[in-house]
């Protein structure tokens, strides 16, 4: 009887394994800061980091509805765990126009998928500075300029970069993003 036990428990875990992602939520939090793809099952957490009343309420049309009644104090959370397949737009009731985002849910996200639709780059066109976000860590980063030439090559261990663009001439570039299982590459441009 163990042994059914641990064999099912073993397949529930891998079945039905669970990600939580955390969104900071104060005055201000909106579009990409806000938005999250995630996969069916997975979790989203709002941590309050200001003082101020807020509320996570899901807007109509949105997949699912989720509320989280208002909420005061720094460290207050809320949690949702996401189990249907769409797009659930959310706002802030007490700050509508200032705090609102969409976490958008996908049936078996695949792993690449997955890291290429959590990579923010911005901004995009950029001058002096390009910011680069994942929710997945980062090992590397390799800058290729349009003629495919090698430009700048770094290990990293991290989710967030902030590159320095103002030794950079006006152009095309593209940035090869490496965690340990994914590879991709995306087209930034210097003003």
């Amino acid at each position: 009887m163990r042994k059914i036990t641990f064999l099912l428990f073993i397949f529930s875990t891998l079945c039905f394994s669970q990600t939580t992602y955390t969104i900071d939520w104060e005055n201000g939090v909106n579009g990409e800061d806000a938005s999250l793809t995630i996969d069916v099952g997975d979790m989203v957490t709002w941590t309050w980091t200001n003082s101020a009343p807020h509320t996570v309420t899901s807007l109509s049309g949105s997949q699912e509805t989720f509320d989280s009644g208002t909420l005061t104090g720094v460290g207050q959370t809320f949690s949702y765990t996401f189990d249907e397949e769409g797009i659930n737009n959310y706002q802030c009731d007490v700050h509508p126009g200032s705090m609102l985002g969409t976490i958008t849910v996908v049936d078996n996200l695949k792993t690449e998928e997955y890291f290429v639709r959590n990579i923010k780059l911005y901004p995009n066109p950029a001058t002096d500075v390009l910011n680069v976000f994942s929710l997945h860590q980062l090992s590397s980063y390799k800058i290729f300029n349009s003629l495919g030439q090698l430009v700048i090559q770094q290990n990293v261990s991290t989710q967030n970069l902030k590159l320095d663009l103002a030794a950079y001439t006006s152009g095309i570039y593209f940035i090869q993003l490496n965690s340990d299982e994914n590879q991709k590459s995306f087209k930034f441009l210097v003003k």
